[in-house]
């Protein structure tokens, strides 16, 4: 007899309406999802490099994710078959790939701080947070298991913060009691969590070296490689992240796993750096994939565990350095951050202070109403937060020259 992967409550929805069934359920959050126009404003938003047809845009990169996700479902399935545990279900884990990035703001990460520190006595500003309220407060009425396997943080972002000292990864506070459903249903991250993580970690992992190529060119490139990715700077970095490992173990990997990067990642990377951006490198995600770690949960298959091996983990690890030390710790992306950070306050005290419907950002009328009516702070800041996340980068900068030509001329 299989052990059961899901539940009657997985298909529970926050608005007490009555359940579908099982198969259609998902499958209904896929299709929500994909007919999402957050989705595809994901198109306008940057994962890595601003402003380039070149590189991966966030859609590229969900995309990606997806793609991932749905090789690391077909690898668990035959595993769990094997152990007499229904398997995962794929809409389900596609909704949540492709969700995974719907509350992102223009400008990635940068763009992300900005905003949270805009809002740091608002209860601040998160993406994954950002995320859960689109899928709680739309109209499709999204399944628990999918908001649950969504929500990759379960700390309260605090109301307010005297002193800014970056982003704290959790939900928005005043959605407590919408969410609370959710924390009495669920003692544990559910695997599809896991699933979506993993992909999410090797897709960008991947794909920013790709356009780290792109955007220096392959002498540049080498020239950083060599100078920055070095074994004494990745020790360094290694024994602050992996505090459990002890330094003579990872005086033994570190070299190995970074031969292995140059010789063999960073070569396939080199020769297919030019295709279609968002075709994965198909035979390193398989190495990481065939090895994944499953510790499953026989009582319960859905808080089953899935891990890297150790190795990989490392590998992961040195692979995003190379992106740190290449590029966001250089020079130039510290000015194209001032730049996005300038751009994203703007923006924002705009609109938080726009009182008439004249606005030199191009928005809805009824969007505009909305906001001009809304006299409470914080919501008119939360709403605020809202109106820019449905903007992509060239909006922003588009309207932020505009501006800067209508001052000039006054």
């Amino acid at each position: 007899m299989y052990k059961a992967m899901y539940h009657t409550f997985d298909h529970l929805r926050l608005s007490d309406k009555q359940t579908q069934v099982a198969n259609i359920a998902f499958l209904h959050d896929f299709n929500a999802v994909l007919e999402s126009p957050h989705l595809k404003n994901l198109a306008k938003k940057t994962q890595l490099i601003p402003n380039s047809e070149h590189c991966h845009n966030r859609l590229s990169h969900t995309i990606d994710v997806c793609h991932v996700s749905g090789l690391i479902v077909e690898h668990l399935n035959h595993y769990f078959q094997e152990n007499n545990i229904t398997p995962i279900n794929k809409d389900l884990v596609k909704a949540i790939s492709l969700a995974h990035d719907i509350g992102h703001p223009p400008y990635g990460h940068t763009g992300e701080r900005a905003l949270d520190e805009m809002m740091k006595t608002m209860g601040g500003f998160e993406s994954n947070a950002q995320s859960v309220k689109i899928l709680v407060n739309s109209s499709d009425d999204f399944k628990y298991r999918t908001l649950t396997a969504l929500m990759k943080y379960k700390t309260k972002i605090p109301l307010i913060r005297e002193e800014y000292n970056g982003l704290i990864k959790g939900y928005y506070g005043y959605m407590t009691d919408y969410l609370e459903p959710l924390f009495l249903t669920y003692q544990e991250n559910v695997i599809e969590q896991s699933i979506v993580d993993i992909a999410d970690t090797l897709s960008y992992a991947l794909s920013d070296l790709k356009d780290l190529i792109q955007f220096y060119g392959e002498n540049r490139f080498a020239q950083l490689l060599n100078k920055y990715f070095t074994e004494g700077a990745m020790l360094e970095e290694a024994m602050l992240f992996f505090p459990e490992i002890s330094r003579s173990e990872l005086l033994y990997f570190i070299p190995k796993i970074m031969e292995d990067i140059k010789n063999n990642i960073l070569r396939e990377i080199l020769q297919n750096y030019r295709k279609f951006i968002s075709e994965p490198l198909q035979s390193i995600i398989h190495d990481f994939i065939d090895t994944l770690v499953i510790k499953i949960n026989y009582a319960q298959p859905m808080y089953s565990k899935l891990s890297l091996l150790i190795e990989n983990e490392l590998k992961l690890f040195l692979l995003n350095q190379i992106t740190k030390k290449c590029f966001l710790e250089r020079k130039v992306n510290r000015e194209i951050d001032k730049k996005i950070t300038h751009n994203i306050q703007f923006t924002y005290d705009y609109l938080f202070n726009l009182n008439s419907e004249n606005s030199l950002l191009k928005l809805d009328k009824e969007v505009l109403q909305q906001l001009i009516n809304i006299s409470n702070i914080i919501e008119r800041s939360r709403f605020v937060c809202d109106v820019i996340c449905h903007l992509g980068d060239m909006d922003i900068g588009n309207f932020v020259r505009k501006s800067n030509k209508k001052i000039i001329v006054v």
